[in-house]
């Protein structure tokens, strides 16, 4: 969600002028926000992408989410009652950030209606793909998470041809589980006739078997 959606670009250059945002830029695999520290400002994704790790004393990572150019890290936090954040916050590439203070963000709500409703728009969102994530999670088998994964995103995408934001490693972290697992269940989806893969673009060729799995 766009902080300034509906608002003209003579507004939003107005209103940035009474605010002190800060420009940051991290390298690749750089860590942005580890897990445990405290929310005070949001940052909006001006390049790159950012991943979202919750990582366990076994070693492993799971993948909360993965934030691209527009998203916003900490919004559904910055006016929390316990605003820290629950995982760590990483590059994927040369990464270019926005911050802006709680302060200022308050302020901002203040002076214009249109950017107050883009804000509990975007808590909102927040809140329900952390819903749909637990919901996934929630399912016993890898297949039945990967057919609830790959519906979920055909009914996002309103097509059966889509390109998911996950590597094979990616997705399988953001599934809580193992990688080589995941490979075989995909092989499995795909001999069964009801998905192709190439890379990160797939094709739902069945969709009720799909819905079947899930």
């Amino acid at each position: 969600m766009d902080l300034f959606k509906n608002i003209s670009l003579e507004e939003k250059n107005k209103l940035l002028k009474l605010i002190n945002p800060i420009k940051k830029e991290y390298l690749r695999n750089e860590r942005i926000f580890t897990e445990g520290d405290l929310c005070n400002s949001i940052a909006v994704i001006n390049r790159g992408s950012v991943t979202a790790k919750q990582s366990f004393r076994d070693g492993h990572d799971n993948i909360i989410r993965i934030l691209n150019k527009n998203e916003y890290i900490g919004l559904n936090l910055i006016f929390s009652s316990s605003p820290f954040y629950k995982g760590s916050f990483y590059s994927d590439s040369l990464t270019t950030l926005t911050l802006i203070s709680r302060d200022d963000l308050l302020k901002l709500m203040k002076l214009n209606d249109n950017i107050m409703m883009n804000v509990l728009a975007s808590i909102s969102d927040s809140a329900v793909k952390l819903n749909d994530h637990i919901k996934l999670l929630s399912h016993k088998t890898i297949r039945s998470k990967l057919c609830y994964y790959l519906y979920s995103e055909y009914l996002k995408n309103n097509q059966t041809t889509f390109l998911i934001s996950y590597t094979k490693t990616e997705l399988s972290a953001f599934l809580n589980v193992e990688r080589p697992s995941l490979s075989y269940e995909i092989g499995k989806l795909i001999n069964d006739g009801i998905i192709a893969n190439q890379n990160k673009l797939y094709t739902i060729i069945d969709i009720e078997g799909l819905k079947n799995e899930i």
